[in-house]
């Protein structure tokens, strides 16, 4: 039987899941491309960790927590 997910929850569970993955390339010492201001534009591992904190969700922001591995 299926549980009915909200959009928002669905949404949440894809940011999740793509935050783990900038994380998971980051810490194996790998770039990514990402498109921001009509340009592809290549982040080092440390602007993707960077970025992560930046933009942390709210229950990890103000906290010395780190995302989980």
């Amino acid at each position: 039987m299926h549980k009915n997910v909200s959009l928002e929850e669905k949404t949440r569970a894809i940011q999740l899941g793509v935050r783990d993955a900038l994380r998971e390339h980051a810490l194996l010492g790998r770039s990514v491309s990402v498109w921001r201001d009509g340009k592809v534009v290549m982040l080092t591992p440390a602007e993707i960790l960077e970025e992560l904190r930046r933009t942390a969700p709210e229950s990890l922001n103000g906290s010395a927590q780190e995302p989980h591995d």
